[in-house]
């Protein structure tokens, strides 16, 4: 029996990544069947591109924030997040685990069916092969990028072999099963076999990805770099530091991809227009066809654009600001600009109003203003990247930077007990970010190592959509005990009988709820604990 493809698969959101006009174009109405819609490495490269774009959500990356220690209020909320992700008031019909869960099982209902058409479909020459091949390893590398982020999310605990994590989808699964959740293991046993067989393939292959006359162009499809990546972040959320740092190496050495200096971290995140070969290992590509405030990455955080006018609803929470600006500089002021860690100049927005007395303030949700700037900001003043005619801007979703590999390179040497090791390769970042070189960290033992570790992550990846997975995965190897938000973040939420603790590790809610939506259609599935 054919396999029918729901009419949305083939027609919505089929935006590409790239701007190649050729790759816009949707199937013809009518094709709805596989063997019909999909014949030809061009009706293949559609396909997939479409699974670029459905991952290309910020909802992952929001919800780290506001659930965690980057975001908090801001004075123009309307309401977002104050009775959930802010006050940890998650449950299954919740919005941000629900589309988390769905996003990533969207993507991958393209993406097998990428895989599967790949063997059946015929080439019209050796090159066409190719292509068909680059394809497929495209896919697989994808599948295992999706399954990894749902593990991250929604296993109670990574390391452990026979947690469960979400439901395995290597295959198309039909809409009349109700497949339940499979173990961590089964998940990177999938991750890594994908992996493999993708790297093996790109060894030989001799087609290029798509052409594109955008900057950076390169990143936007996923390579052997990527795949190897993602090889060392799946060990290390595992805990396998053995292999994590084997492929971590791999990337740092061969990857000829190199830390950005301070201008081109400010063109990385401000415009999407860094040097060639700079940072960035991949990036899901957005453009202006696709530009919505639905999912623009900037408007996760304010609803216009990232101002002080450009009506912000979550700000930066004050722990992370006090760490980028201790002295409490008004951010336009040359005080501040003189700060040489280029991250708080392109995490902070210079229409920041910093409140001098932020400790005593009276109404400080309003007299304290610490808007982000990191998605489409700019270094002065308020003229963004995120502002044209028609809020056309849309930064690209950059998924893997060079730095995270020097992360989990120190994460490694903190394994091993190697505090110098460790030290080291912190202060690679630390070098870049300031432009000049800096006295390394030095860790009077492994934890103080661990928790050097975790807060350059917190620096170097804050509101990139990491520090939810981090802190549940080595917070406790860091010796904290909860999150780090200040007591003022709770300000203004008017929440009957005090304000909430901040959330301890030993909390279950660092694995998110199954989604009611998943439950209310497969009654089997199994529930994580706490919900």
């Amino acid at each position: 029996m054919k396999k029918v493809l729901n009419y949305l698969l083939i027609v919505s959101a089929f935006f590409v990544t790239s701007c190649n006009e050729d790759l816009t174009e949707t199937f013809a109405p009518g094709q709805l069947t596989e063997d019909v819609a999909i014949v030809t490495s061009r009706d293949l490269r559609q396909l997939l591109n479409s699974g670029y774009n459905i991952l290309a959500r910020r909802e992952a990356a929001v919800f780290t924030s506001v659930f965690t220690d980057e975001a908090t209020k801001g004075f123009n909320n309307g309401g977002q997040g104050v009775s959930a992700e802010i006050v940890f008031n998650i449950f299954p019909a919740s919005a941000a685990p629900t589309n988390i869960w769905q996003n990533y099982y969207f993507a991958l209902a393209r993406i097998n069916r990428v895989i599967d058409r790949a063997d059946v479909i015929t080439p019209v020459s050796p090159e066409d092969a190719q292509v068909i091949e680059r394809i497929k390893a495209e896919a697989l590398i994808l599948r295992a990028y999706a399954h990894l982020d749902i593990l991250a999310y929604f296993s109670p605990d990574m390391k452990d072999n026979v947690a469960l994590a979400g439901v395995l989808s290597d295959r198309v699964i039909l809409t009349s099963e109700t497949p339940l959740r499979t173990t961590n293991q089964a998940f990177y046993t999938l991750i890594h076999a994908d992996l493999d067989a993708a790297l093996a393939t790109l060894s030989t292959n001799t087609a290029a990805p798509p052409a594109t006359t955008q900057p950076n162009g390169s990143t936007f499809y996923v390579t052997s770099n990527f795949a190897k990546g993602l090889k060392a972040r799946a060990y290390a959320y595992k805990g396998d530091y053995t292999n994590a740092e084997i492929w971590a190496n791999d990337v740092i050495a061969t990857s000829g991809i190199a830390l950005a200096s301070p201008a081109q971290y400010r063109l990385l995140f401000w415009n999407d227009n860094e040097a060639a070969n700079t940072e960035v290992i991949f990036r899901l590509r957005r453009t202006i066809q696709q530009n919505s405030q639905d999912f623009n990455l900037h408007n996760g955080w304010c609803s216009i654009r990232p101002t002080l006018g450009g009506s912000p609803f979550y700000e930066i929470g004050r722990s992370l600001f006090n760490i980028l600006n201790p002295d409490n500089h008004q951010a336009a002021s040359a005080a501040f600009n003189a700060i040489p860690d280029v991250r708080a100049r392109v995490i902070v927005a210079p229409s920041s109003d910093v409140e001098e007395n932020w400790l005593t303030v009276d109404d400080y949700l309003n007299a304290d203003r610490l808007v982000l700037n990191k998605h489409g900001g700019t270094a002065s003043g308020s003229t963004t990247a995120a502002t044209s005619a028609t809020n056309a801007f849309h930064n690209d979703y950059k998924v893997m930077r060079i730095s995270e590999m020097f992360l989990i390179k120190a994460e490694c040497r903190a394994n091993a007990g190697d505090l110098a090791g460790a030290a080291t390769a912190v202060d690679a970042i630390r070098d870049a970010r300031f432009g000049s070189d800096q006295v390394a960290p030095t860790y009077a033992n492994a934890t103080a190592a661990w928790k050097g570790i975790l807060d350059e992550r917190r620096l170097e990846l804050a509101f990139e959509g990491f520090r939810f997975i981090d802190i549940k995965r080595i917070g406790s190897l860091a010796g904290i005990t909860g999150l780090d938000r200040h007591p003022r973040d709770y300000d203004g939420l008017n929440i009957p009988g005090g304000n909430p603790a901040n959330l301890p590790l030993n909390s279950t809610k660092w694995a998110l709820p199954i989604p009611q939506s998943e439950v209310n259609a497969n009654g089997a599935i199994q529930q994580n604990p706490g919900y």
